[in-house]
């Protein structure tokens, strides 16, 4: 990505030096902001030209939201766009130590935890940052009367905090030692470095649980770790339960070491919208509210109820009542496509007549009666016709549509839960 700035301009021709043009193509997008980007493009397009390097040249159009993340959208989304197109390997961004120093005392002073301060990876996924171990004025004088580049005035901007940070801060810590930005640099990756190896521990420990940890995890598997061990265990935990990023504090650590160590069901907000529970003897993590799942109309084949799959097929007699006793299928006398079933959640007074069973039986007591976790309810699958209740898989099936005999082909019905049975 070549914006025409000093830092890109030096990433473009220090690539030429090891890779062949051919090998290379480049990004450049025009976001219409200022007086000069119609100059910025074609500096950028010049320098392509004389590297005989490809130049790609994406105009972003008008503005929405928030300036900064929406221009950032766009060149991080044109630049997969290209890499994917080209086949090619890596996308190159030209962020130098001073950017790492200006993020980490950003971060530093807005975003509590150490996660927050390991921003600007030299790699992440197929993103790489080659010039980390050069300071932005290194750069200026090895680019001197090489190449041109372009100034972006709007860097000189005190409104934006990094250029505040960069402008104030910066000045003022290298005149307390020179060496601030490489000091900041070390010591971000002596962090990147620990947090590694916490993490590959905290990974380990659960995985030695099974590896479905999204549906949760027994609460003796955090016994005897140490904090900074346990508080990544949990989130791993909860980004694997949310797929999204969730932040986990010591203090939160350290009130579910105190919950973990009682035999009674409990819970702990995370934030970030997300609720830790333990019940019988389980961690789980669940948006808060719980879980829900939008009803669904059966169909013949497969059917997908939130995380669980239920297949559903007409066959004969015969080969039902060969695999009748299996408890998550079910024989319905209920043939072709269109079965009029509806798989939704447990509502509030749910009753199934169970097979083998006088009278009926409320949902609330066969979940408690089978041990199913309270987190797991609200996203059990509940068959019914109508209103009426006719399988709960795994758990109970009712008294309706019996399979009695004849040779008409009856619907059977297999679940495939989230979960270890």
């Amino acid at each position: 990505m070549v914006s025409g700035g000093a830092d890109s301009v030096a990433l473009l021709i220090g690539l030429t030096e090891v890779l062949e043009p051919g090998r290379l193509a480049v990004l450049h997008v025009n976001y219409g902001l200022r007086d000069e980007a119609g100059e910025d493009e074609e500096l950028v397009r010049n320098l392509c030209a004389r590297l005989d390097v490809e130049c790609q040249v994406v105009r972003a159009g008008s503005p929405e939201g928030n300036l900064q993340a929406w221009a950032r959208e766009i060149r991080h989304r044109e630049a997969e766009a290209l890499r994917e197109s080209r086949n090619m390997d890596w996308v190159a961004i030209g962020h130098n130590r001073s950017d790492l120093a200006e993020t980490f005392l950003y971060r530093l002073a807005t975003s509590p935890g150490g996660r927050s301060l390991l921003a600007m990876p030299a790699q992440s996924g197929p993103i790489i940052r080659p010039l980390l171990a050069l300071g932005r004025d290194e750069i200026r004088t090895m680019l001197d009367g090489a190449a041109d580049w372009a100034e972006d005035r709007t860097n000189l901007d005190p409104w934006y905090a990094r250029n505040r940070i960069r402008l104030e801060v910066i000045p003022q810590l290298e005149e307390l030692n020179p060496a601030a930005q490489v000091n900041i640099a070390r010591t971000r990756a002596e962090l990147e470095e620990d947090d590694l190896a916490l993490s590959e521990m905290a990974i380990t420990a659960l995985r030695s649980e099974g590896e479905d940890i999204a549906e949760g995890v027994p609460s003796r598997a955090f016994a005897g770790h140490d904090p900074a061990v346990a508080r990544r265990m949990l989130r791993f935990l909860a980004e694997s339960a949310l797929g999204r990023p969730v932040a986990i504090t010591p203090e939160t650590t350290r009130r579910f070491i105190r919950l973990s160590r009682s035999s009674e069901m409990s819970s702990l907000d995370l934030g970030s919208g997300a609720v830790l529970r333990i019940e019988s003897g389980m961690v789980v993590v669940l948006p808060r509210g719980g879980e829900t799942v939008e009803p669904i109309r059966l169909g013949e084949g497969d059917n997908r109820f939130g995380r669980w799959a239920i297949q559903a097929d007409p066959i004969g007699p015969r080969q039902a009542r060969s695999e009748f006793g299996e408890k998550w299928s079910a024989f319905f006398d209920l043939p072709g496509a269109d079965f009029g079933l509806t798989v939704r959640a447990r509502e509030e007074g749910d009753r199934i007549g169970q097979l083998g069973m006088s009278g009926s039986k409320s949902l609330q007591d066969l979940f408690t009666d089978a041990g199913i976790p309270a987190s797991r309810r609200d996203g059990w699958p509940v068959l019914v016709l109508d209103s009426k209740v006719l399988w709960v898989p795994g758990l109970a099936r009712s008294r309706d549509f019996l399979v009695v005999g004849g040779d008409r082909p009856v619907l059977r019905l297999q679940a495939r839960p989230p979960f270890d049975p």
